[in-house]
């Protein structure tokens, strides 16, 4: 018997910017984080290290399923340009092995990949389990969200710059 159940959660996004823009967009998170995400981002700070660079930690605050969480992470790849790595401290350690941000090139557009790798214990997942499907549903419109505005942000951008 299996005793955790793994997901994975894929979001993409076609922005109309280059890639340096979505990257550069990344490395200015502290300032972007809640216009990122207005309704649940509440503030981002990098606590030791670089931004966005192999092995510096960062702190959060955000609202999951209608609940304020506070968390630490910590990026565990870096590759600059096309994909942040990171890892979360508890509690969201327990629902998440990693989230992958990938940007790929494609000419004027830029395709940015959002991947959440998911586990549930088996036991959260059989008492629990109207509870996680909230949850599932409430990252997947989080992360879907969180596309959306980038690609609006950084869209703008360009138009204002033009």
């Amino acid at each position: 018997m299996q005793l955790q159940k793994h997901m994975t959660l894929v979001h993409e996004v076609s922005v109309n910017a280059p890639s340096d823009k979505v990257w550069n967009f990344l490395m200015n998170i502290e300032k972007n984080y809640t216009a990122w995400h207005p309704r649940d981002h509440i503030l981002f700070h990098w606590t030791k290290g670089s931004a966005c660079e192999t092995g510096t930690r960062f702190y959060a605050e955000q609202y999951m399923v209608g609940t304020k969480v506070k968390y630490n992470g910590t990026i565990t790849e870096s590759i600059p340009g096309r994909k942040i790595t990171m890892t979360f401290s508890f509690p969201l350690s327990l629902i998440t092995d990693k989230i992958e941000m990938i940007i790929e090139d494609h000419g004027s557009a830029t395709v940015f990949r959002h991947i959440t790798y998911m586990k549930f214990r088996l036991l959260s997942r059989t008492i629990f389990k109207k509870r996680n499907i909230g949850m599932l549903l409430d990252m997947d419109t989080h992360i879907n969200t969180e596309g959306k505005n980038m690609k609006n942000i950084l869209e703008n951008k360009m138009q204002q710059e033009a």
